[in-house]
């Protein structure tokens, strides 16, 4: 089902390149598949083309956790909340504040890993 799905938002891509929303559905898709390199590749583009768009920030952060890119992550979050302040997208915010809160955790205890 996600890859028929996939192949229609790429349809419309086509047609409508510089659609956020249809960037966004299609990453939403691949994190479905757990396709977390594209994920990024596509929600990066929905950033590009609309800065404000607090969601792709979260989803971002997520998809760059799953590819062990905790750093880029928290980046990404911490930017997001940013946005998500200048936006008033509290809700957004404070979930990007849960996702920040809970990598710098796992963060910390991996140093005492070894």
């Amino acid at each position: 089902m996600s890859q028929q799905r996939i192949e229609a938002f790429e349809a419309m891509i086509a047609q409508q390149p510089e659609q956020e929303m249809v960037w966004y559905g299609l990453a939403n898709e691949y994190i479905k598949i757990e396709r977390w390199a594209d994920a990024e590749a596509a929600l990066r583009r929905v950033i590009a083309l609309k800065t404000e768009f607090t969601a792709a920030y979260q989803l971002l952060g997520t998809a760059l956790l799953k590819q062990g890119q905790t750093a880029e992550a928290r980046g990404v979050w911490t930017e997001g909340i940013e946005v998500a302040g200048r936006t008033g997208a509290w809700k957004a915010r404070q979930h990007m504040e849960g996702l920040l809160a809970g990598a710098e955790e796992s963060a910390a205890g991996a140093e005492f890993c070894d």
